[in-house]
């Protein structure tokens, strides 16, 4: 045999093996995808299985619960001064009258919980008032950006809320006794941090700072008898008060009612600038925003 036909049969015989190696690996490859698919629709399916297994199982443990979520009355609830009343409620699902329910709490700062006797305000609807220590102040959220030579950016921070030390919290349950068998609640965590600000209005707003030149606007939503009487802005270099100037109040479609002031400090030097709010019923109220 030449050797022309011995390197034309060797080609032919590695032609087909690559031939038959390329269907193989395209089989492999249809197969590896087919089981990927099966795979991802089996993923899919015990997913969609699990989800509805959860909300099932959700569902079912709403319905058998035998007591709804204690929650606080908004409605009810107040803050007069330092004093505040808390008022919570829950509803008791298939009530037996006669049983005794009774409502137990443990604030914050004690290590003992206390319980008081739960008062029935409709069939299943039970209440409690618990008298607490809680100080009444507006909330404070203030935009206050400087530019110019305070610096190239600008930079924003804001006034929030002040945290508290000691945080307006408490653990409680409910316990139902029935012919000497007794259920209780999970116990849950309450927090009325926010009553501290129902009784007045916030104050909200933005300061823009660029370098004396000083822009102060403020919004009023509520307008309702917590409302502001006025708004005034001290300025001061070191401790001497330099001025006291009002905001001027516009009324826009909606009722909300706009402060402005636009104060150019001139070559006086301004220290710190303090914000003082006077509501309709007589308190009043200053915080320094820088």
């Amino acid at each position: 045999m030449s050797k022309n036909k011995l390197l034309f049969l060797s080609l032919a015989v590695i032609l087909i093996m690559n031939i038959v190696l390329l269907s193989k690996i395209g089989d492999l490859n249809n197969r590896i995808q087919n089981l990927s698919n099966n795979y991802n629709n089996l993923q899919s399916s015990i997913n969609s299985v699990t989800s509805n297994v959860n909300q099932s199982l959700d569902r079912f443990t709403r319905e058998q619960s035998w007591i709804t979520p204690i929650q606080i009355n908004n409605e009810k609830s107040k803050v007069d001064d330092d004093q505040g009343l808390v008022v919570f409620n829950w509803q008791i699902k298939d009530y037996q009258e006669g049983s005794e329910v009774t409502f137990h709490y443990r604030e914050s700062d004690s290590e003992e919980f206390k319980t008081i006797t739960a008062e029935s305000v409709n069939t299943g609807l039970f209440e409690v008032s618990l008298p607490m220590e809680i100080k009444a102040e507006p909330s404070w959220e203030l935009n206050i950006s400087w530019s110019g030579e305070r610096g190239a950016e600008q930079v924003t921070e804001k006034i929030a809320r002040e945290k508290k030390q000691v945080a307006q919290t408490l653990r409680c349950y409910v316990s139902m006794e029935n012919d000497g068998t007794i259920k209780s609640s999970e116990i849950s965590y309450q927090n009325f941090d926010y009553l501290t600000y129902m009784k007045y209005e916030p104050i909200r707003g933005h300061v823009s700072i660029n370098d004396n030149h000083y822009n102060i606007s403020l919004f009023e939503e509520n307008n309702g008898n917590n409302g502001y009487e006025s708004l005034l802005i001290e300025f001061y270099n070191g401790d001497n008060l330099v001025t006291r100037e009002p905001l001027e109040v516009q009324e826009d479609q909606n009722g909300m009612r706009l402060y402005d002031l636009s104060y150019n400090s001139g070559s006086e030097n301004i220290s710190h600038v303090i914000i003082e709010v006077k509501y309709k019923n007589g308190d009043t109220f200053q915080k320094e925003i820088f």
